[in-house]
């Protein structure tokens, strides 16, 4: 894989390496404490299967041209054919020095949005748990920008964190927790934060994921306790605290309607559903691009 990776940027355009904005050093305190970061917020091994099978759906094609968005680790360590092009996009030099695991050669500090590469310059882009990290306009934006980015008849792999069809209340989140009814904190964060989103337009902004949990439990030490969980593992959460960042949760219709009916030139090929705990809420889905936009 290494020797692989450090190819990746031949004849492509030099990017600039300049990021954008952490927001209150938002994901410099996620990539130092991501050792506490697991299924369903990573991929598990179900979901890096259906990564593999897109993978091996562009046929015999080679070189394959990858892109991932974000530094999962996970999806470096992909089964990518023997010559391939793969290179990582991710908007914080502390994700890409600390969590991602190829050379820094094949690592791109920058905007989804904006890829700094050429058009129809890849064959498959791949994005775990991405999708509502971006504010209504960005994910607007990344899809016309995988549009023009992706070659016809590409793939854009995407696993969403999607919320169910009737929200959950806060009150009913917290109640299983407080009786240890909740396996551990990355299902707590996906669960309380679609219960209190109220609209995938204002989405929910991680501080107040954080106030939530502390005026139910103010004391973690406790809290740790009685949910069974290591303190240090509760903890992670403090990377909410004081955070402005806020998560845009779409449901898997609203995402397949953006991609498809707004003339951005893909169509679903594939849906897979994982059978993890909250593994609903976790849908792989492969849009193809198509030979020509619709407008």
């Amino acid at each position: 894989m290494t020797a692989l990776l450090k190819s990746a940027t031949t004849n492509l355009p030099c990017p600039s390496q300049s990021a954008t904005d952490d927001v209150g050093g938002h994901w410099s305190h996620i990539a130092r404490r991501w050792a506490q970061v697991g299924p369903p917020l990573r991929p598990s091994a179900q979901d890096i299967a259906v990564y593999n099978q897109a993978i091996a759906s562009m046929g015999d094609q080679e070189p394959v041209r990858g892109l991932i968005l974000g530094a999962t680790p996970e999806l470096c360590r992909l089964n990518w054919p023997r010559v391939s092009s793969v290179l990582a996009l991710d908007h914080t030099h502390a994700m890409l020095d600390h969590v991602w695991p190829g050379p820094r050669s094949a690592a791109i500090c920058g905007d989804w949005t904006r890829p700094p590469l050429m058009n129809a310059s890849r064959d498959i882009v791949l994005c775990d748990g991405g999708f509502h990290l971006l504010s209504p306009n960005g994910q607007h934006a990344l899809i016309r920008a995988m549009s023009t980015l992706l070659a016809p008849g590409g793939r854009f792999v995407v696993r969403l964190f999607a919320p169910p069809p009737l929200r959950e209340s806060p009150r009913d989140v917290l109640a299983d927790l407080l009786v240890g009814r909740v396996s551990d904190l990355n299902i707590l964060k996906l669960r309380l934060g679609m219960a209190l989103q109220e609209s995938a337009e204002s989405g929910v902004e991680l501080h107040h994921v954080w106030t939530t949990l502390a005026e139910a439990a103010p004391s973690f030490a406790d809290l740790a306790r009685r949910a069974g969980w290591p303190l240090e593992h509760l903890s992670a959460i403090d990377s909410y605290r004081n955070s402005h960042v806020r998560y845009h949760f779409r449901t898997l219709e609203e995402v397949r309607r953006m991609f498809c009916e707004n003339s951005a030139g893909f169509e679903v090929t594939s849906v897979h559903v994982p059978t993890y705990p909250l593994g609903e809420r976790c849908p792989t889905v492969v849009f193809r691009r198509t030979t020509k936009r619709t407008a």
